[in-house]
């Protein structure tokens, strides 16, 4: 895979507009086209991108696809992701498999081929628009830290808050079925800060989160980014 055009790439400048994840369908996962040359043919360089909720199959199926797509020409080893979280389980996991293959992960999007055409030229590495700002909220961002490098440009999102979960019960004195939203204990909390720190990032990322309501979310300021050793603003 290649990464040549790496630090080319991390020079670009995100759109200004945040625009949020489109749904919360399961993560899918895409190749995009690093530039707009034609000429290129079957060697052009590409990215590879990951939009849409982490679940429990996410793991595999980026190791899969990574695989697959390692055997063609032009594959640059980094992953846009722009995500609303899902599981922490799986984030985890994900991350590892991001580590174990040396993937550098960034927080953007690749714009639709039609807005790009559309949209107006920049000067710069990149030319034109072509990626613009991405979101990787909740448990996206333990699937962020597994990065070999991590990178989260200005205008991208990162946002955290309580773990919690759903659990389904019939209530004996009504009969109706009631879902129940169940936290993280300690020994959740610690396996996740453990992990955290194994990936290089402060631990005190899970106490932040933790502190947020699972019904809210707190956006990660760039300062605190840094200082967490979550990400830098580029290569």
């Amino acid at each position: 895979m290649r990464l040549s055009l790496l630090p080319k790439f991390f020079a670009f400048t995100c759109a200004v507009a945040l625009a949020p994840v489109a749904s919360a369908a399961d993560m899918q996962f895409s190749t995009v086209p690093y530039t707009g040359d034609p000429t290129c043919g079957d060697s052009c360089p590409r990215l590879m991108q990951a939009t849409g909720q982490i679940t429990k199959a996410t793991p595999q199926e980026f190791l899969q696809f990574a695989r697959q797509q390692i055997q063609k020409p032009g594959l640059i080893n980094v992953l846009l992701i722009h995500s609303p979280g899902g599981s922490v389980n799986a984030s985890m996991t994900f991350g590892r498999v991001i580590r174990k293959l040396g993937t550098v992960v960034v927080v953007a999007r690749a714009m639709d081929p039609r807005m790009a055409a559309a949209a107006p030229s920049r000067r710069g590495n990149l030319g034109n628009p072509r990626f613009v700002s991405g979101t990787c909220a909740s448990a996206c961002v333990y699937a962020l830290a597994g990065g070999a490098k991590r990178v989260v440009p200005p205008e991208s999102r990162v946002a955290v808050h309580r773990m919690a979960g759903n659990v389904g019960q019939i209530d004996p004195a009504t009969r109706e079925y009631q879902s129940l939203q169940i936290y993280a204990g300690n020994s959740e909390i610690n396996a996740l800060s453990g992990y955290i720190q194994q990936m290089g990032v402060n631990p005190a990322l899970v106490g932040m989160a933790e502190a947020v309501p699972h019904e809210e979310a707190r956006v990660l300021t760039p300062r605190e980014i840094l200082k967490l050793n979550l990400a830098k603003p580029r290569l």
